[in-house]
């Protein structure tokens, strides 16, 4: 999706405009008017991705406007390289002037093409929404994932529960080394959730004397995951840094311990991606934390398979998806809820509904609660029969999630449809910032 893809540029131009090297080059005013050009196009994104389903020539003006950003990113790339090359030079030599002359011009040129898909965009009519930069605030705060279980009632995970628990307590338990459980899965399958019904096990409490958990994402922060385990076990806020002393408090507080750890959505490091999981930084954390016989046990969420190969000491537990009649429930529980009774001409509709959701509980939940605010059968039907549907997923986006997210309003009365929201925002955010890697790799 062209949203993400702004996300991505957008951050990278804000740190460009921070820079000397944007203000000695002539840049600064250039990229700054380019900023404000973003906006405006990233203001109708939204109703954008809604209406191409219907509206070819939106869908061909979507296409130019990821073409245009692919050579924006290219651009800003070349910045970045010039702008460290040139620190500590001076920028007045001929062949320093040469170099910003024609980064300028290559600046003129995309900021007069994303001037033209700017003014072609008024003639489709569209909706003004959010901008870059209050969704890159938004982002970045419904990808975190904590250790309390958001749902008011799981299905179809209690024998994958059982397995882990059963291993946690009598092999991790009896292990002579760091044990590293991976648990392995596509995205919005319900590894998270999976993971959260482990750590408030209650046998697993027991058993441990600490337990800590930390969303990892994109960026694999040795410093984030050790400062973690020090406020989670001393509760005190952890100000160190010297990564040195950081280390050496962790093994302190961990020293006789029995410690269970939480890495929710690990990614792997890799050409775009600088700041990943790779064998070199994995290995420098777990010299910390394999501090004493026995000690540690580690639980990893991944969409990656080679995270859990680097990472994992076991088997990977691979989630399969929930079945049709466990989608249901879910759907069920957020599109009636307590208090909504079910109308049978309704149930009718909705179990045709989720079959369409592939098995995953976070495209049975967006779709529920999708259909929470909806009490006439006809919006049902609408759902139902959807073009959206019928869309090749050509960027891996499951249509389920495509619907849920076009059509979802979040309401403050509506705390299930909200949380819906989320969620949905969170999987297609992960779906998209991959994509777009791949997409831009492949070309």
């Amino acid at each position: 999706m062209a949203e993400a893809l702004l996300d991505v540029v957008f951050k990278n131009l804000l740190s460009l405009l921070q820079s000397e090297f944007a203000t000695i080059s002539g840049i600064k005013s250039k990229a700054q008017k380019l900023s404000n050009t973003l906006d405006l196009i990233n203001a109708v994104l939204e109703d954008a991705e809604h209406k191409q389903v219907t509206n070819n020539s939106i869908k061909v003006w979507l296409q130019q406007l990821k073409d245009a950003v692919y050579v924006f990113d290219d651009v800003l790339d070349e910045c970045s390289i010039q702008s460290d090359r040139l620190k500590g030079a001076s920028f007045f030599k001929l062949k320093n002037i040469r170099i910003c002359h024609e980064i300028g011009m290559k600046f003129k040129e995309i900021t007069s093409r994303f001037d033209q898909i700017a003014e072609s965009k008024n003639k489709f009519l569209l909706h003004v929404g959010g901008t870059v930069r209050e969704k890159s605030i938004e982002v970045a705060e419904i990808r975190q994932t904590t250790s309390i279980i958001a749902e008011p009632k799981v299905y179809g995970r209690e024998d994958d529960k059982q397995k882990i628990v059963l291993f946690l307590l009598t092999q991790a338990k009896g292990a002579d080394f760091l044990s590293v459980y991976p648990i392995v899965g596509l995205g919005g399958v319900g590894k998270t959730t999976l993971a959260q019904l482990v750590y408030n096990d209650h046998q697993v409490s027991i058993n441990f004397d600490a337990r800590v958990w930390v969303c990892v994402s994109e960026i694999f922060s040795i410093n984030k995951i050790m400062c973690s385990i020090l406020e989670s076990i001393t509760r005190d806020k952890c100000y160190y840094s010297s990564l040195d002393v950081i280390q050496r408090k962790v093994q302190e507080v961990l020293q006789g311990k029995r410690f269970l750890l939480v890495l929710d959505d690990v990614w792997k490091r890799n050409q775009e991606l600088d700041f990943g999981l790779s064998h070199d930084n994995w290995n420098k954390l777990k010299s910390v934390l394999s501090c004493g016989p026995k000690s540690v046990s580690i639980l990893v969420s991944t969409r990656d398979k080679d995270v859990a190969t680097i990472m994992g000491t076991c088997q990977a537990h691979y989630l399969s998806c929930l079945s049709e009649e466990e989608c249901w429930l879910l759907f069920k529980q957020y599109a009636f809820g307590d208090e909504k009774g079910e109308r049978a001409e309704l149930v009718v509709i909705g179990k045709e509904i989720i079959k369409k959701c592939g098995g995953l509980p976070l495209a049975a939940q967006a779709l529920g609660s999708l259909m929470r605010s909806r009490c006439h059968e006809k919006e049902w039907l609408e759902i139902k029969d959807s073009e959206i549907w019928t869309l090749s997923d050509e960027n891996l986006i499951l249509p389920a999630l495509r619907m849920s997210y076009i059509y979802l309003t979040p309401t403050c009365n509506d705390t299930r449809n909200y949380k819906g929201k989320e969620a949905l925002n969170r999987s297609l955010v992960l779906h998209n910032n991959r994509n777009c890697r791949e997409d831009k790799k492949e070309t």
